[in-house]
C-alpha cells in the first residue's frame, strides 16, 4: 500500500515537474523577446522558436535526470520546503551549465563543416537568467500545489487508508508518529490495540491517538474502523501474541505489515537490502551516503578553499602574535578519531604553554587551566585557534559541519563506558556542529553532546547544515566556558 501510494503521488510530482519545466522555458522565451520593456539587438532580431523547442527536449531530459539522481523520484518524498527549494535551485544550476556545456561542444564541434551539419544557434543569455528564477518558483509552486490537492482531498475522507497498530509500545509509537508525518499519502491511524493498556487511553501523538481495546478485540475492531492495514508492533517476547495476531487477520483482507523487534537496537538508521533472495537488515546506517555524500564534499572543498584564501592575511597576523606572545611552535598537531574510526593529524595555533601534557599526559582542557597562555584564552574565547582546521577539511579529513573529534586516548575511555558512543564516527568530524551551535562544549557531559550529534547523523540535510552555519556564524564561534 505505502509502495502504491508513494508510485502514485511520484507519478504527480513528475508531471507537476514536466509541466513547471514546460511553462519555465516557453514563459521565459516569450518574455525575454517579445516583453516590451526588455530591448531586442536589431542585428539578431528574435530566434524563431522553433530553434528553442529543439532545445527544450535536452533541458527537460537533463532537468528529470538530476532530479532522479537527488532522489525526487526515488527516496524520501517528504522534505522540508527549504530542502525542496535548495535542491530544485542545484537543479537548476547544474542544468544550466550541462546544457550550455554541451551546446558549447556542438557549436565547435560543427565549425568548418558542411552546412547542414553546422550549427549556428546561440542561446540568449537573457532568456538563461530568466528562465534560471521562473523554473525554480514554478517547480517550487507546483510541486506546493500536489501536496495541497493531496491534503485536501483526504481531509474530504477521500481514499484513505485506515491503519490500526498493534502495540502501544516504543515500536508502536515510533510507527505512528512516522504515519501521522504521512498524512497527504492518504494514512489515518484510527488507534491501538494492547493488552497493557486501557481502552479509552490517549497516546500523545499527533493531538492523541486512542487505545481503542485488548488484542482478542482485533476482528471486531478491523470490522468497525473499517481497517486496511495493520501494522504489528509487539517485541519477540510476545511471540506467540504475534501469531495469534496474524492467524486472526488471515481471516480478513487487510495489507499485514510486521514490525522487526529492533528498536531498541537502533540508533541511526535501518535499511533492508535482498541477499540473494535473503532479506538483511542493516542497522544504525547513516543517510549521508551516494550523491548527497559527494554534494557535501564538493561544499566542504570549495568553501574551505575560498575560506582559507580570504583569511590567509588573518592567520598570518595570528601566526605572528602566537610566535611572539610565548615559545614554541605556532601550530598544535595533536591526533583525533574520525570516519570510521580512523585517526587523522588535526592543526590548530597553540593556546597552551609547549609541552603542557609532559608532566599529566593526555587530559581535558578545562576552565581556568593554568597551562593556557594570555593569547591562547582569547583565542579559545572566539574559537580562532581552530581556523588551521580548514586546512584538514580540504585534506578531506574533516568536514566544516559534524561531530567534533575527539582523541583516541579519550576515545578508548568513552566507548566502553557509553553504548554506541562509537557510532558517531559514522560520519566525518567538524569543525562545527549541531550540539556546539546549541552551546555544548566540552564542560558539558559527553551523553549529552553525543544526544545531540546523533540528532544531526540521523537528520542530516543540506538546510540543516546551512542552518548550523548560520547558528555558528551568529553565536557559535564564542565559547562561555573559557
Amino acid at each position: 500500500m505505502l509502495k502504491r501510494q508513494r508510485t502514485r503521488l511520484i507519478g504527480l510530482f513528475l508531471f507537476s515537474d514536466i509541466l513547471g519545466i514546460l511553462c519555465a522555458y516557453f514563459y521565459s522565451y516569450f518574455f525575454r523577446f517579445y516583453a516590451l520593456f526588455i530591448p531586442v539587438d536589431p542585428n539578431k532580431g528574435i530566434p524563431p522558436v522553433k530553434d528553442y523547442i529543439f532545445v527544450f527536449f535536452m533541458f527537460l531530459s537533463v532537468h528529470l535526470v538530476v532530479f532522479y539522481v537527488q532522489g525526487f523520484y526515488k527516496k524520501r518524498l517528504k522534505r522540508t520546503r527549504f530542502d525542496d527549494f535548495i535542491f530544485i535551485t542545484l537543479n537548476a544550476v547544474a542544468t544550466l551549465a550541462v546544457c550550455l556545456a554541451i551546446l558549447s561542444y556542438l557549436s565547435n564541434y560543427s565549425q568548418g563543416r558542411a552546412p547542414l551539419f553546422r550549427m549556428t544557434f546561440k542561446i540568449s543569455h537573457g532568456f538563461l537568467a530568466v528562465y534560471f528564477f521562473v523554473f525554480i518558483l514554478l517547480v517550487t509552486f507546483f510541486r506546493n500545489q500536489i501536496y495541497f490537492f493531496m491534503k485536501r482531498r483526504y481531509a474530504k475522507g477521500l481514499s484513505l487508508q485506515n491503519v490500526l497498530i498493534i502495540g502501544a509500545g516504543e515500536m508502536g509509537k515510533a510507527v505512528a508518529q512516522k504515519l501521522t508525518q504521512y498524512k497527504d499519502l492518504g494514512f489515518s491511524v484510527k488507534g491501538f490495540l494492547d493488552d497493557g493498556e486501557k481502552a479509552g487511553d490517549k497516546i500523545d501523538i499527533d493531538g492523541g491517538i486512542s487505545v481503542l481495546g485488548r488484542l482478542e478485540e482485533l476482528s471486531q475492531t478491523v470490522e468497525q474502523y473499517n481497517i486496511s492495514d495493520v501494522y504489528v508492533a509487539l517485541d519477540l517476547n510476545n511471540y506467540n501474541k504475534i501469531l495469534a495476531t496474524l492467524k486472526v487477520l488471515e481471516k480478513h483482507v487487510v495489507n499485514i505489515r510486521l514490525i522487526p523487534d529492533l528498536f531498541q537496537l537502533l540508533t541511526l538508521k535501518a535499511s533492508i537490502q535482498d541477499l540473494d533472495g535473503f532479506p538483511v537488515i542493516s542497522i544504525d546506517e547513516p543517510p549521508l551516503r551516494g550523491i548527497m555524500l559527494i554534494l557535501k564534499r564538493l561544499i566542504d572543498f570549495i568553501v574551505s578553499l575560498v575560506l582559507l584564501i580570504l583569511i590567509s592575511p588573518f592567520l598570518l597576523l595570528m601566526a605572528l602574535l602566537v610566535k611572539l606572545s610565548s615559545k614554541g611552535p605556532v601550530l598544535y598537531h595533536q591526533e583525533r578519531m574520525g570516519l570510521d574510526g580512523k585517526t587523522f593529524t588535526i592543526h590548530k595555533f597553540r593556546t597552551m604553554i609547549s609541552n603542557a601534557e609532559d608532566g599529566t599526559g593526555p587530559v581535558m582542557a578545562r576552565r581556568d587551566d593554568p597551562r593556557m597562555t594570555h593569547l591562547g584564552r582569547i583565542l579559545r574565547k572566539f574559537s580562532i585557534d581552530e581556523l588551521p582546521q580548514f586546512i584538514n577539511v580540504l585534506k578531506g579529513e574533516m568536514s566544516l559541519i559534524g561531530p567534533r573529534p575527539e582523541r583516541p586516548h579519550f576515545v578508548k575511555n568513552f566507548k566502553e563506558m557509553i553504548p554506541k558512543y562509537m557510532l558517531r564516527h559514522k560520519v566525518k568530524s567538524g569543525i562545527t556542529g549541531w550540539a556546539q551551535v546549541h552551546g555544548l562544549r566540552q564542560d558539558t557531559p559527553i551523553e549529552k553532546r553525543l544526544e545531540y550529534d546523533f540528532y544531526y547523523i540521523q537528520n542530516w540535510s543540506i538546510s540543516l547544515d546551512i542552518k548550523i552555519i548560520w547558528l555558528t556564524l551568529r553565536k557559535g564561534f564564542i565559547d562561555k566556558t573559557v
